[in-house]
């Protein structure tokens, strides 16, 4: 009878153990499935949804692209290749990209005084074209503003986050990318150097 005792206890712990290991096991699943659901959920703004995007480089040709105007205008990339242009990504849902606009604004204002040929695109990025309508108007923006309604711009740009500002080259060449609010004097200076 004591052979059998042993025998028991012997095999209580392996099965304990067992069933240890597999709970825990099927608790960290599950753990992980609801974190990346409350990310997913509770993204923050400014941070664009993951995907297969490709990563932009410096010294590279930039992505052409054709997009509509906010009042229907076409504009092509490729139609101001000859001058320095600046794409700037942002959403009206996002507040670091309404609190640059005023800087961006300046910065395209002060180069335009200047004599200056350049373009200024701004791309809103899955965004209600009404809200972007309504923000445009309401803070008068001079250069043209544009939607990237289902993504594929900014994807085909390597776009992480928002703002993000992309700088090219008279010859469409990227020169600079500038991840985040931007202020004025950055704006001046990367816009100036540029030929």
């Amino acid at each position: 009878m004591s052979g059998r005792k042993r025998n028991q206890r012997s095999s209580f712990p392996a099965a304990t153990l067992i069933v240890v290991v597999i709970s825990a096991l099927i608790g960290v699943g599950l753990a992980l499935l609801v974190i990346n659901a409350n990310q997913a959920a509770t993204q923050s703004p400014g941070v664009l949804a993951p995907s297969m995007r490709m990563v932009l480089r410096e010294g590279a040709p930039a992505p052409t692209f054709t997009l509509r105007t906010l009042d229907g205008q076409t504009v092509a990339l490729a139609d101001l290749r000859g001058k320095p242009v600046l794409i700037n990504f942002w959403a009206s849902w996002c507040p670091p990209c309404l609190k640059e606009t005023p800087a961006l604004i300046a910065a395209y204002e002060t180069l335009r005084a200047e004599g200056r040929e350049i373009a200024f695109i701004g791309i809103g990025v899955n965004d209600d074209p009404q809200n972007l309508r309504r923000f445009a108007e309401n803070n008068q923006i001079p250069y043209f503003v544009v939607e990237d309604s289902d993504g594929s711009v900014s994807d085909s740009y390597g776009i992480r986050g928002l703002p993000t500002t992309v700088f090219l080259d008279s010859q469409g060449i990227v020169r600079r990318v500038w991840n985040g609010e931007i202020r004025k004097d950055t704006v001046l200076e990367i816009m100036r150097s540029l030929r």
